[in-house]
């Protein structure tokens, strides 16, 4: 591997997801997220007095670079380069200036304008000499397009995070429909996160031509090739780490948390009584196949491969499969919080249904074969009854 101060920003992220993948492969996209979240509310310690015992706030600083790193391989991203420079090819996207000017932004984003990517894509082009080759390069060239003025506040940044952040939930929440959305904010994130390391840069009187450098070592340290908790170049640590609990919020009342009935936290079947959620039931056909979290589980491990094979057959990706996206969309999203829904399993059936036959053909011999439980024979059953 080289060295660090010659590794560029995609030899980071191949490093990172080279120790970490395999341990996310098994979390969802919205786990990974929420601890790049949690990392980001650690960040806010820089900004206040309230000191906790153990913590160094700058010691987040690498770790949020490292969860951005580890988000964006778990979206599947090819190269975090290509994509934040697709966006800031060495100006801001919004005036496309380097440094960039205020007022003009502002005029833009008054007149609901976003990006002029085709502009963007032009620039990128003539100017790709100019194209950081190093961890510490992105943030100089940050700094070059958005200036920190001589006595910077971490308020700004650390606001702007909770903006940006909100931003990268809903990019997530569509992804499944309209993936584009995610690599624009995953770039605003990481803008700001080199932002906040410009703060810290001007705020320690570090010289201009280190700038990079601390966060480069930073990175270096806390990710050296190998996982530091069971020192193995490809983790396999426990899910949660036992130093995890109580880092950040740690005030808890231990008898009141439990899974017990009438206890602090509801089960799955008590929230659906709690909140009256009605008959935890499906209808398919002549069935009534009742909703408990076994089925809910098996019903979103099925939807989550036949979303990849739509994707990926040829067939089903030329045909009318628009309604079949969102429709598979809305049954994972609902499976994922523990919930199924008559109206979303009746919208995948008649999106399966309105296929043209080969696709269709094709669609439900792969169902089939996965030899999953009798609620897809009994989908399938439907789907044939609204054909006929």
């Amino acid at each position: 591997m080289k060295s660090i101060d010659s590794r560029s920003l995609d030899d980071w992220y191949r490093a990172v997801n080279r120790i970490y993948l395999d341990q996310n492969f098994y979390r969802d996209t919205f786990s990974v997220f929420g601890h790049l979240v949690e990392i980001l509310g650690g960040l806010t310690l820089l900004d206040t007095e309230k000191a906790k015992p153990g913590v160094d706030p700058y010691a987040f600083l690498p770790k949020a670079v490292a969860w951005w790193l580890a988000l964006c391989g778990k979206f599947g991203v090819r190269s975090v380069e290509a994509m934040l420079w697709a966006k800031f090819p060495y100006v801001c996207p919004y005036c496309q200036l380097c440094p960039h000017q205020n007022d003009l932004c502002l005029e833009r984003k008054a007149a609901r304008r976003g990006p002029d990517w085709l502009a963007l894509a032009q620039i990128g082009e003539n100017g790709r000499a100019r194209q950081p080759r190093t961890l510490g390069g992105w943030q100089r060239m940050f700094y070059d397009i958005y200036p920190t003025p001589n006595d910077p506040k971490y308020a700004t940044p650390l606001m702007r995070f909770s903006e940006e952040a909100g931003e990268l939930a809903e990019a997530l929440r569509v992804a499944s429909v309209a993936p584009g959305y995610f690599l624009s904010e995953a770039s605003d994130v990481f803008a700001w996160l080199m932002n906040l390391q410009n703060v810290v840069q001007t705020k320690r009187r570090l010289a201009h031509d280190d700038r990079g450098k601390l966060l480069e070592s930073m990175l270096s340290s806390a990710y050296p090739d190998m996982c530091l908790d069971c020192l193995r170049p490809v983790c396999i640590c426990p899910p949660i780490l036992p130093g995890t609990l109580g880092r950040i919020a740690h005030e808890i009342p231990p008898a009141l948390t439990a899974f017990l009935p009438g206890g602090a936290v509801m089960s799955t079947d008590e929230a659906a009584a709690h909140f009256e959620l009605g008959d935890r039931t499906i209808s398919l056909g002549d069935r009534k196949i009742p909703t408990e979290a076994p089925l809910v589980r098996e019903i979103l491990r099925v939807v989550t491969e036949l979303r990849f094979y739509a994707v990926e057959n040829e067939k089903i990706a030329a045909a009318r499969s628009g309604d079949l996206a969102r429709a598979i969309a809305g049954v994972e999203a609902l499976a994922s919080g523990q919930r199924i829904t008559q109206a979303s399993i009746d919208r995948l059936a008649d999106a399966i249904a309105d296929l043209p036959p080969e696709s269709r053909n094709a669609l439900t011999s792969f169902l089939t074969g996965l030899g999953s439980s009798g609620w897809v024979a009994a989908l399938l059953e439907t789907v044939k009854s609204l054909i006929h």
